[in-house]
């Protein structure tokens, strides 16, 4: 772990880099820092087995690691959690405890503050019931809880999932399933017209002030929520892994967005994560909103520029913001009409 530690930091330190010094884009920033992450996971999982293991005869390796959220969409960043859930297939249930304690001894190599260092913050709070249902659960469990028990944002947020450990074949078999039964709940319906955009009322009322980049009027949700909203329309087509842009691509070529909406969005989620990226470039951590003035404020807005699509570059980044959001909402309120 030690070893891992001091690898994974330098790797991040060069990639960050890399992304100041030559301008690389945003996204592909985000999908080496994820393939980073991934790395990390996939390693410590091997060594928390090998522990728990120890003096034993460990089960076949059957456990499925999912990652979900920024990780699960391949656009983890500096100072980003890792949220993961452990899935366990029903046959195996004679060795849940066991594999209970490998995924403890996971999260505690993943997110331990160390003299080397840390790796990052592990959530695991996505999982059915929350803090409150076991840690790792069986197949059986999920697919229950999602097909009466689940709400909307639950469901929506496992279509942003994909395996980084363990039985990977087998947990993206499942993921596939998972889908299955959201497009029956929400797709098949419009249950999601109505829900998403409540979802995306509630959370600019709650969080609009304190995170004005992401929940706030135009912010980055718009994006989001439309994207779930219209990729709920052809759910009952599984992928493996998309980012924002791969999904802006891929409704577009299912005729659920014009060539100039496909164009705009693109350009306002690079936007909105540039600034994003160059925020926690500058301070080691995250936030949605940009500094006040000053120092700081010019510097992020001078990282930023590195990064923005050419058709916004020329204008200063508190006038490009404001439209950005400006349109981002319009663009969301007509497509949801």
């Amino acid at each position: 772990m030690p070893e891992l530690r001091r690898h994974y930091r330098s790797e991040l330190f060069i990639t960050s880099c890399e992304s100041l010094c030559l301008g690389v884009p945003v996204f592909e920033t985000l999908a080496k820092m994820s393939a980073l992450a991934d790395l990390a996971i996939a390693t410590a999982y091997g060594l928390a087995l090998e522990d728990v293991a120890r003096g034993g005869i460990a089960p076949p390796e059957r456990m499925m690691v999912v990652s979900l959220g920024r990780l699960g969409s391949r656009e983890f960043d500096v100072a980003s959690d890792a949220d993961l859930v452990f899935i366990l297939p029903d046959e195996e249930a004679p060795h849940l405890e066991f594999w209970r304690r490998v995924a403890e001894r996971l999260i505690e190599m993943l997110s331990a503050f160390t003299g080397d260092g840390s790796l990052f913050r592990v959530d695991t709070r996505l999982r059915p019931f929350g803090r409150e249902g076991e840690l790792v659960q069986l197949e059986k469990s999920y697919l229950e809880y999602f097909s009466q028990r689940a709400e909307t944002w639950e469901g929506i947020a496992y279509m942003k999932a994909r395996a980084v450990a363990g039985d990977s074949e087998r947990a993206t078999k499942f993921l596939n399933e998972l889908q299955k039964v959201d497009w029956r709940r929400y797709g098949q319906s419009h249950r999601s017209r109505q829900q998403l955009r409540e979802m995306r009322t509630r959370l600019e009322r709650e969080q609009g002030k304190s995170h004005a980049l992401k929940a706030g009027f135009g912010g980055y949700y718009d994006i989001d929520f439309l994207l779930m909203y219209l990729r709920l329309k052809s759910a009952g087509i599984f992928f493996k892994v998309l980012n924002t842009p791969e999904r802006i691509d891929v409704i577009e070529q299912m005729g659920h967005l014009e060539r100039d909406d496909a164009e705009f969005l693109r350009d306002a989620a690079t936007i909105f994560r540039a600034v994003d990226h160059g925020i926690r470039l500058y301070s080691g951590q995250p936030s949605d909103s940009l500094p006040a003035s000053g120092p700081a404020f010019d510097s992020v807005a001078e990282m930023v520029q590195r990064w923005t699509p050419p058709a916004f570059a020329q204008q200063p980044l508190r006038d490009t913001l404001r439209l950005i959001q400006s349109r981002t909402r319009e663009t969301f309120d007509r497509l949801f009409a």
